[in-house]
């Protein structure tokens, strides 16, 4: 079974959480490979947008991965 990598972008807006629609990033082989693939997803975006931007929207990441019949190589 494959594991489905669905990130999340998130931020503070007037007090409220607002998260973007997810979005499918990866296909990975187990949990961890999808885990490990997730944080350093998450890491490479927040570097993409800059401290100046994270900071002032509180921006941050969100991941799931969810089982899928899908036979796909990574």
């Amino acid at each position: 079974m494959k594991l489905v990598l669905f990130m999340f972008m998130c931020a503070v807006v007037d007090g409220e959480t607002r998260c973007m629609p997810p979005y499918e990033t990866a296909i990975l082989n187990n949990h961890y490979d999808c885990m490990v693939r997730g944080y350093n997803e998450s890491i490479r975006q927040l570097e993409k947008i800059g401290v100046e931007e994270v900071n002032k929207n509180q921006i941050y990441f969100r991941f799931v991965c969810q089982e899928t019949n899908i036979d796909k190589g990574v």
